[in-house]
């Protein structure tokens, strides 16, 4: 049983999640643009240089069974679709990092701990949560699940199992829209037959290397004598091979960097324009941003107010001031202004609505009133 750094889930069944948002880019386009459906969907990086030049960054499903794959050049992709009525669109890396920022805010409200590791997945941890019970944990994942279509329209798939090397790889075993759970006793019948590919860090040259002296399977690799691994690849790439085989892995889910913005988005009781009604419900989530600045000892700089539109397409205003501050009215005001220049600015009504506070710092030497009322 793992260790962890958490004295209260000392003796609990460690329970590691891995969350993957399927097909990222292109389901973001196919919400966006419900045309889309049932077409090939490709998002692509331009080079500019043609029409044809540059690399397939993401692609449907329906694209992946006609034989395109991430990384593919635009003019391969587009003689492998031809006659299939595809849709080839540039990439907006803002519009896809926007999307992200809000599922994985909802990913933190869920979990005990969220480890971000791109900009369509993330590890996460919910052993106090679950309480170390695997049925628990399978319902916080449907909750997870549910809560980001609700919100973004969008399906993920997620791993739960005892390590991040089997959630991530349990994430991937029943995609798209998928929940694949993995207990500890389950964890080395499971991993078994699968191709040895499938182990995190092992790339196409190690998986050669591997099939070289018989090795194809994650079970094949839990038999095999550790010193033909310790050869080919060195001890420390064998130990760790020897032991995602076995489904041993000790690393912990971390948050990583302190982060350098806040936020908090709400999805309102109806579709609205109406900045006051909107500000109203957005009110208790300003409060409770704020409530986090003050325990985290931070003030900041900026302020911005989001608006997620009824067709899901999002607008943001911001103002950034002249020195740091944690004071709540000043958070509340600018946020009140901001969004009704927001609403002021559209002809669409409001899906969802939200604040951020950016620049932050440590607020040791600010003076904020609050402070003193507490």
């Amino acid at each position: 049983m793992a260790n962890t750094k958490n004295s209260a889930t000392d003796s609990l069944n460690r329970v590691i999640g891995h969350l993957d948002l399927d097909y990222f880019y292109a389901q973001v386009e196919e919400v966006q643009d419900p045309s889309l459906r049932g077409r090939p969907v490709l998002v692509c990086v331009f080079s500019g240089r043609t029409e044809e030049s540059g690399v397939v960054s993401t692609a449907n499903y329906i694209a992946r069974n006609l034989g395109v794959r991430s990384g593919m050049p635009i003019s391969l992709a587009k003689k492998r679709l031809a006659g299939k009525d595809a849709s080839f669109i540039r990439m907006q890396h803002e519009k896809y990092e926007a999307i992200s920022d809000r599922i994985m805010q909802i990913a933190r409200e869920s979990v005990d701990v969220l480890e971000q590791s791109g900009i369509d997945e993330a590890f996460f941890e919910i052993t106090r949560r679950s309480g170390g019970d695997y049925r628990n944990a399978s319902s916080i994942a449907r909750g997870l699940k549910e809560k980001i279509l609700s919100s973004e329209r969008l399906t993920c798939s997620i791993g739960i199992a005892p390590s991040k090397v089997v959630a991530k790889i349990a994430s991937d075993f029943q995609k798209p829209n998928g929940l694949t759970i993995v207990t500890p006793e389950e964890t080395k019948q499971f991993l078994k037959p699968l191709p040895v590919e499938k182990l995190y860090g092992v790339g196409p040259k190690t998986a050669q290397a591997l099939k070289g002296i018989g090795v194809e399977t994650i079970g094949h690799l839990v038999g095999q004598n550790p010193e033909p691994l310790e050869k080919l690849f060195g001890r420390k790439l064998a130990v760790y091979l020897h032991d995602a085989a076995n489904g041993v892995d000790e690393q912990p889910v971390t948050e990583g960097r302190e982060a350098t913005q806040l936020s908090r988005i709400i999805t309102l009781k109806k579709n609205t324009r109406d900045p006051e009604e909107i500000f109203s419900q957005l009110s208790p989530a300003i409060d409770d941003l704020h409530s986090r600045l003050l325990a985290e000892n931070r003030s900041f700089r900026n302020v911005s107010a989001i608006a997620i539109l009824s067709d899901l397409s999002t607008r943001t205003r911001s103002v950034t001031l002249d020195t740091p501050t944690a004071d709540l009215q000043t958070l509340r005001d600018k946020a009140r202004a901001l969004m009704r220049e927001l609403v002021m600015s559209s002809e669409k009504d409001l899906r969802r609505a939200g604040v951020r506070v950016a620049e932050l710092v440590g607020a040791a030497d600010q003076s904020s009133l609050t402070e003193y009322l507490e």
